[in-house]
């Protein structure tokens, strides 16, 4: 069986598992990847404690995003609280949120997260801390 079969496998099997598990029940070490048509993993949701709404949405505590590129971490997200949806494969918060890249750190409070269009919107109080900058990467003309 070829690697992009098991990787699919495994993301049905995450699937089928929310789908039977019952409105209200609490899974612990929850994990959802999500995998380009390669099979190469391009997210993966992770949490302490996951429930699901009676709305179908995922209740996440401690969310940790990852997204990856070319097989590398390429930036982090982490809040305390959010509420993921499997379907439209989109997560929302209106806790604190760090997002975390090599020469970036965003944080703010609430944020919307799409994966269709790969975007995400940080409600309010954003800041932005910029890492390790050469003089090639700074802006031009700042001091």
């Amino acid at each position: 069986m070829n690697v992009r079969r098991k990787r699919n496998l495994f993301g049905m099997a995450v699937v089928l598992l929310l789908a039977v598990a019952a409105f209200g029940q609490v899974l612990k070490g929850f994990r959802y990847p999500d995998y380009d048509e390669k099979g190469q993993l391009k997210f993966e949701i992770t949490g302490d404690e996951a429930q699901i709404q009676s709305s179908g949405l995922i209740q996440i505590k401690n969310l940790k995003m990852t997204f990856y590129e070319q097989g590398k971490v390429m930036m982090q997200v982490s809040t305390p609280q959010c509420l993921f949806d499997r379907v439209k494969r989109s997560a929302v918060s209106s806790s604190d949120v760090c997002v975390e890249r090599k020469e970036i750190e965003l944080t703010g409070r609430g944020f919307a997260w799409n994966a269709q269009d790969g975007r995400m919107k940080i409600f309010s109080n954003t800041r932005v801390v910029l890492r390790n900058l050469s003089a090639k990467s700074a802006v031009e003309g700042a001091p």
